[in-house]
């Protein structure tokens, strides 16, 4: 049987994460939600408080430390609303707003009701795939969880012109990954512009800042 919400909450507070109890209540909520819905459609194989801990919370609240997430934030294939709609539940950034994509109908319409449910005014849901939302939602950012390689996701938005920021989680297998994209077409105009490295003793866990190589003069 899924946990409980109180149970989520006493575990995001017995890390000692800086959260407030507000913050923490939110995130506590998301999860009951989340694996709630879980029962009924396949959103993550992360299940248990201490797991959501590790492998969700962790996730976005290394994300928002990132000095390079802008205010128009693109999140792809936000699926299970990790890391998308858990950010915009707790992230203190009043000007950030967040648009949410999903191809999948009924991970956009699961992602609605959530948002819904979580009272959150500052995140946007849609049932569209990333190329056809980017143009409409003007991002400075665009940011994906598992759900591509780097030159893949870059093909997909590359036609709009706002965003400069390409955040993505990655872990093992990542200096590969770029290797390859390095003798794409898209991977070319790409340049790796910072690495924020998480990792713990059992688990490599990077987010990667790629932005737009300036054209040359």
């Amino acid at each position: 049987m899924a946990p409980k919400q109180a149970e989520f909450f006493q575990s995001i507070r017995s890390h000692n994460l800086e959260l407030s109890e507000e913050r923490a209540r939110s995130a506590a909520h998301f999860a009951e939600i989340l694996h709630r819905e879980n029962e009924s459609q396949n959103l993550t194989r992360i299940l248990g408080a201490e797991e959501f801990v590790s492998g969700h919370l962790v996730d976005v609240l290394e994300l928002l430390k990132v000095p390079q997430l802008g205010k128009r934030v693109l999140d792809i294939g936000t699926g299970s609303g990790v890391p998308g709609l858990l950010a915009s539940a707790i992230s203190r950034d009043s000007d950030r707003v967040w648009f949410l994509t999903d191809s999948e109908k009924g991970k956009a319409e699961y992602l609605e009701r959530a948002k819904g449910e979580l009272g959150v005014q500052r995140a946007s849901v849609f049932h569209k795939r990333a190329e056809e939302i980017a143009p409409i939602t003007r991002p400075d950012t665009v940011i994906a969880r598992a759900v591509g390689t780097v030159d893949k996701i870059a093909a997909w938005i590359w036609e709009c012109s706002t965003w400069n920021t390409l955040i993505l989680f990655k872990s093992r297998g990542w200096e590969a990954e770029w290797a390859e994209a390095r003798t794409t077409k898209y991977g070319k105009k790409l340049t790796v512009t910072h690495i924020h490295d998480y990792s713990t003793s059992d688990r490599c866990r990077l987010i990667v800042v790629l932005s737009r190589k300036t054209p040359a003069k």
